[in-house]
């Protein structure tokens, strides 16, 4: 599975990282995409909302909020509602999504990775989402399916910088993030139930080029899906997290990937993946109140999963080894 990786990610990788301190824009009024339409967004401090109205590409029945998020300096992390087109895609969810402002333009511009083989009527086959301030040379009109389809026909073969110096800044790589703090930053967000924080603190690891594949990034991010009831999106995760990680990694996604299943009563499943996070060597951190809480919810199983957690609670941890746990910053 392809993870939100783009030039743009890496762009707020950088702002970030270049030591951005002051408070985000302050965003009230409505902003237009081209193919996307209208969102009236709304600042409270450094979180941000956006509202779509009804109709649209989308065909919304009625008004509703489809962005969500916060802005670290510049950037915007958070994440946006779409509707989706294909024969395996589903219709509308909800992807995560980092956007970099352009004060000058008064323009946000970013990519929006959607489900692999999907597009939406949204956004142009480049997942490149720009949003514009009126005075900008938006008009303020809701856009219609056919009407996206009439204007890509018309469009010539070499799309123009739309987005201009904000797309520019979606499109660089710059320096990255101390990926050991990120990724503690994200587990701590974890255990303290707050899976969308969590989920840009690994979103900022695994926009970095040599980070794409980060293990503990890749099962934060399942986990943080996971507890938002998202079974399918964190599954994809910690697929790829025990297909790339290191034997402790793949423990560990092995071991969340049997709470997932579990959690869909999907008992030999659960079952067979609890075995395998056992015997690549997992065990129970010391203090994650999230593994702990996983944990009895084995037990009230009753026998199901009695022999593997008894396994589980008498190992000890090796000498000096990092406890893990979700989104684990361990090597």
């Amino acid at each position: 599975m392809s993870l939100p990786t783009s030039t743009l990610a890496l762009a707020a990788v950088a702002c970030l990282a270049s030591g951005f301190a002051w408070a985000g824009p302050q965003l009230n009024s409505t902003y237009q995409g081209d193919a996307f339409g209208p969102i009236e967004l709304r600042s409270d401090g450094d979180h941000l909302v956006g509202t779509a109205p009804a109709g649209g590409p989308c065909q919304r029945p009625v008004a509703e909020q489809i962005l969500t998020g916060d802005f670290q300096g510049n950037v915007f992390l958070g994440e946006i509602t779409l509707c989706q087109t294909g024969d395996t895609c589903t219709p509308s969810r909800s992807f995560p999504l980092m956007l970099v402002y352009n004060v000058e333009e008064r323009a946000l511009a970013g990519v929006v990775k959607l489900e692999g083989g999907c597009e939406s009527p949204a956004l142009p086959k480049s997942g490149m989402l720009v949003l514009r301030a009126p005075d900008q040379g938006a008009a303020l009109t809701p856009v219609t399916a056919q009407a996206t389809e009439q204007r890509q026909a018309q469009a010539p073969s070499s799309p123009p910088p739309s987005g201009g110096a904000a797309q520019v800044a979606a499109q660089r790589r710059l320096e990255p993030v101390d990926v050991a703090a990120t990724l503690r930053q994200g587990q701590a967000q974890l255990l303290a139930q707050n899976p969308i924080a969590a989920s840009q603190q690994f979103q900022l690891v695994l926009a970095q080029e040599k980070e794409k594949n980060n293990a503990w990034a890749l099962t934060g991010m399942g986990v943080s899906h996971f507890l938002r009831h998202q079974q399918q999106e964190a599954l994809k995760y910690l697929e790829q997290a025990r297909g790339v990680g290191p034997g402790p990694a793949r423990a560990e996604a092995w071991f969340w990937m049997a709470c997932v299943k579990r959690a869909a009563q999907e008992s030999r499943v659960a079952q067979e993946a609890l075995r395998r996070a056992l015997a690549e060597g997992w065990s129970p951190p010391e203090g994650n109140a999230l593994v702990e809480r996983e944990l009895q919810q084995f037990a009230r199983e009753g026998a199901l999963y009695e022999q593997q957690l008894k396994q589980a609670r008498g190992r000890k941890r090796v000498q000096g080894r990092e406890s893990q746990g979700a989104g684990s910053a361990s090597p």
